[in-house]
């Protein structure tokens, strides 16, 4: 599978988190305010893993750490939606920012062959990060280095 193709569908399922209402998971409407919980967090940010269901940084008990696995269950199902396979996924992180330049969210792709990239989006919607070039063009803005 491409690794594009591993971020279009890490962005689309990161997306329907961020938003704050996800239709994401079968037969349930799941309403997460993930961006308030990051900014309550002492470092700004949580870190959420789609393939184990975890949360780094999130109440024990609160919205995000009570939905992630549920997001996990259902990723499966999503991932066959848009022709890719779940088992293609070495790695599916998310860190969700919330700090005085706005909210955004950096997902983090390792794919089977271990190739490991993060790419950053702003907003709830996730709209793709730009920087300027030596040349004045805009280009997508590239991370040093992907999460952990």
């Amino acid at each position: 599978m491409k690794h594009n193709k591993l971020h279009g569908v890490a962005h689309n399922y990161a997306v329907s988190m961020a938003g704050g209402l996800s239709f994401v998971v079968p037969n349930r409407v799941i309403h997460t305010h993930v961006f308030a919980e990051a900014e309550s967090n002492k470092n700004g940010y949580l870190v959420a893993d789609f393939l184990s269901g975890e949360v780094q940084g999130a109440y024990p008990e609160g919205e995000v750490a009570q939905a992630l696995p549920s997001f996990a269950k259902a990723l499966p199902e999503f991932c066959e939606k848009h022709n890719v396979d779940v088992a293609d996924y070495k790695a599916l992180l998310v860190r969700f920012i919330a700090d005085p330049d706005g909210n955004r969210f950096v997902v983090t792709v390792e794919d089977r062959t271990g190739r490991r990239s993060s790419r950053e989006y702003f907003g709830s919607q996730g709209e793709r990060s730009e920087t300027v070039d030596e040349l004045g063009r805009r280009r997508p803005k590239v991370l040093s280095t992907p999460l952990d």
